[in-house]
């Protein structure tokens, strides 16, 4: 189960990444998480109603998980951010690598990965300099947009990293829904926020497609989010969040096939670097 759980989890957010750079790139950051989120909400609302699942009653369990999901909130903007500007074959792998943060995360709490796991974080991290810093050179993309979103996608895997390390416990206490319903609130909060700041900016025009993409991301969002709260609920931490990883390479197959992304020979070898790390950090 935990296998499927993971691969679920891998191909549901390959997809979403995909479809959210589509959109961040049409509508820009602010409106697609206004967008995705409300939708998110009001899907994961029905999901809770339909399971009949009562919110827990332990004002402290709410708490910790407010603080929990104030990484995912903060991964999340840094998401949005490098999809919208940066290169999916680059970004994507690079916020993949936070299974090596949460790695990190587990060693300094006591656990003892072998020195299996300890190799992928060093592949990992090695892939991620080598993907950041490779020249342009013969690609199709600009030397100057590669490095784009580099920054925040390295700020997404740290924070993601935590995320997930801290999620289980919570999950335990709440179930797999509710602790999707507080950070689709917390984030919806911020957008809302931040639009209203900017209220005075032109909105830019919405494409013929937009509310069919953001269906489908707040679909993909949504389910990757419940099978990865199931799985780690059914299993490792570990086992799910190695699978869940190759999301990254969904992603960049989808900009491959369909946008015609080209890299260097050097920076492909830094995202196949990257991918292999990420598979063996929790092996």
């Amino acid at each position: 189960m935990s296998i499927l759980c993971g691969l679920l989890v891998a191909l549901c957010w390959g997809t979403g990444d995909f479809v959210l750079s589509r959109i961040n790139r049409a509508v820009g950051v602010l409106p697609t998480l206004l967008y995705v989120q409300t939708g998110g909400l009001i899907m994961i609302s029905l999901v809770i109603l339909a399971g009949r699942d009562l919110p827990p009653l332990d004002p402290w369990l709410w708490l910790l998980a407010i603080g929990v999901n104030g990484f995912n909130l903060a991964g999340t903007l840094l998401l949005y951010h490098a999809l919208g500007v940066g290169t999916l074959a680059i970004v994507s792998p690079i916020i993949a690598s936070f299974a090596a943060v949460t790695t990190v995360l587990a060693l300094a709490s006591g656990e003892r990965p072998t020195p299996l796991a300890l190799g992928g974080l060093a592949l990992v991290m090695g892939g991620v300099i080598v993907v950041a810093r490779a020249p342009g050179v013969g690609s199709v993309t600009p030397a100057p947009a590669l490095g784009r979103g580099v920054l925040a996608a390295i700020g997404a895997a740290v924070c993601y990293g935590i995320f997930f390390w801290l999620l289980r416990p919570v999950t335990a206490s709440m179930g797999i829904a509710w602790p999707i319903l507080i950070g689709r609130v917390m984030t919806l909060i911020v957008a809302v926020a931040a639009l209203a700041l900017r209220r005075k900016e032109r909105p830019p025009p919405r494409p013929s497609w937009l509310w069919g993409a953001v269906a489908l991301a707040t679909i993909f969002d949504t389910v990757g989010f419940l099978s990865y709260n199931f799985g780690i609920g059914t299993a490792y931490v570990s086992v799910v969040t190695a699978l869940a990883s190759i999301f990254s390479a969904v992603t960049v197959l989808l900009a491959w096939v369909l946008l015609r992304e080209r890299l260097v020979s050097s920076q492909w070898a830094g995202v196949i670097v990257v991918l292999a790390g990420v598979l063996l950090v929790s092996v």
